[in-house]
């Protein structure tokens, strides 16, 4: 961390965060550097007595868990180990898209509440709720994550990103000059692979000399094959995060190569923040335990340490929309052991998630296959599951889910939106199916490209 950025993190952070009601994000990221290195019993204690506490909110406020844990003859004082919470059921998005008005808790004022939607590489629409505080002690989890790379806040930061809703490009002067020169962050559309705008984030990013990235693994794959082939420089980085999706080898060795860096894996999601990263062991990634207990599950079991299940979270900051064993839709196995940098922390394996190819274009351009997932999930009217199949570079099968039952409006919605992003000639079939089909792997894979070669 040089001095520059010291001085901004004591003296100018603080009042940037007032501003926006987050100033006790410094002090949760405070807790957070020293409840890292506790011993793991100490971790599971304090993980534990939040569960039980979030129980005890989210059955005294809220109407969904006031049912659930009634029809079951529950109270939150029938909760004595992680065993127990087995019995509740799994929680769904098409749960909370059904009942989403059970979840509010009563002691909060839902106008006062952030609303976000799920990241798009689901496929899958999911309107959901937070308060502040939780989205305080996100970001501090967030800058926790970020130090295990060497990164502290108001070190410089670029975010090569495909999602849109991220990037405001009319955001005012203020704003920028705040982002660019205060907090020192900058985030960068990638999510289209045209040449104008490659080259605009290259000579951007030479300006801002950061000397850290923050990236979707697929979109600083398009960038760096670009930069290889038109022989462009780029700033000396310290260290790369990737995040939102599956990092594959391939793009890691690619990164580490050309960058001559290290890369960290991060997962994450816009439900319930960040929930694992790795650290600079690289064996595995700590559970973040103060803020997510995560279960691993199979055919309705608790897998064994290092086999594959399906990931539920339960989000222990968010009491006022409440998500308890949240299916996020991916795949991680549980590991065994202690790591040798001393966190306490639990590990997982790398998380498997969703799949999602590049679309061409008519004329063979390419855009990431996240920019179409948040084109159809972000803003419009409420969609099932979703997959995408181009099978030439003109025609696309589209798969959706009969719940929530799609109207005129969603057809009509998914047509236009996919004209716009890809082109008006190309002709698109929408089939509604019961259940998008998952890969051999246990995946969805959202877009696929049948493409030859």
């Amino acid at each position: 961390m040089t001095i520059y950025s010291k001085l901004l993190e004591k003296m100018i952070l603080p009042s940037l965060l007032a501003r926006e009601n987050q100033s006790s994000a410094l002090s949760h990221f405070t807790f957070l550097q020293k409840s890292q290195f506790w011993s793991t019993d100490r971790l599971l204690t304090f993980q534990f007595e939040s569960i039980k506490k979030l129980l005890k909110e989210s059955y005294n406020n809220t109407v969904y868990y006031r049912i659930i844990l009634d029809e079951r003859g529950l109270t939150p004082e029938s909760f004595k180990d992680f065993d127990d919470l087995k019995k509740l059921p799994v929680l769904t998005r098409d749960i909370t898209f059904d009942r989403q008005e059970q979840f509010f808790s009563n002691k909060f004022n839902k106008s006062s509440l952030q609303e976000f939607t799920s990241g798009g590489t689901t496929g899958q629409h999911a309107i959901l709720f937070r308060d502040m505080e939780s989205f305080n002690i996100k970001l501090a989890m967030a800058w926790r994550h970020e130090t295990w790379m060497g990164k502290f806040p108001c070190d410089k930061m670029a975010l090569i990103w495909p999602a849109a809703m991220d990037i405001n490009e009319n955001e005012p002067l203020k704003t920028r000059i705040k982002n660019r020169y205060l907090l020192r962050t900058m985030i960068y559309n990638a999510g289209g692979l045209d040449a104008a705008s490659l080259n605009f984030i290259n000579k951007d990013l030479l300006a801002f000399n950061p000397k850290y990235l923050k990236v979707f693994p697929s979109a600083l794959f398009g960038y760096t094959e670009f930069c290889i082939e038109n022989n462009l420089k780029h700033p000396k980085y310290k260290a790369i995060l990737s995040t939102g999706e599956p990092l594959s080898e391939n793009q890691k060795k690619l990164f580490e190569q050309t960058y001559n860096c290290p890369v960290f894996d991060m997962y994450g999601s816009r439900e319930v923040g960040n929930t694992s990263s790795e650290c600079s062991v690289h064996h595995g990634m700590h559970i973040a335990m103060e803020t997510s207990y995560v279960e691993f599950i199979k055919d309705g079991q608790e897998v064994k340490k290092g086999e594959r299940g399906e990931m539920l979270i339960t989000d222990l900051t968010n009491y006022a929309f409440p998500l308890i064993r949240y299916a996020i839709n991916d795949y991680g196995a549980p590991m065994d052991g202690a790591c040798t940098c001393g966190r306490g922390l639990v590990r997982m394996d790398k998380a498997l998630g969703r799949l999602s190819d590049n679309i061409f274009k008519p004329d063979g351009s390419k855009i990431l296959g996240h920019v179409l997932g948040i084109a159809l999930t972000f803003e419009g009217p409420p969609i099932g599951q979703t997959q995408v199949i181009q099978k030439t570079y003109n025609d696309f099968v589209v798969k959706i889910t009969n719940k929530p039952k799609p109207t005129q409006e969603i057809l009509n919605f998914i047509d236009s939106e996919m004209k716009k992003l890809i082109g008006d000639s190309i002709n698109i079939s929408i089939e509604i199916v019961d259940e998008i089909p998952k890969e051999k792997s246990g995946k969805t894979r959202f877009i696929k490209c049948e493409i030859d070669g």
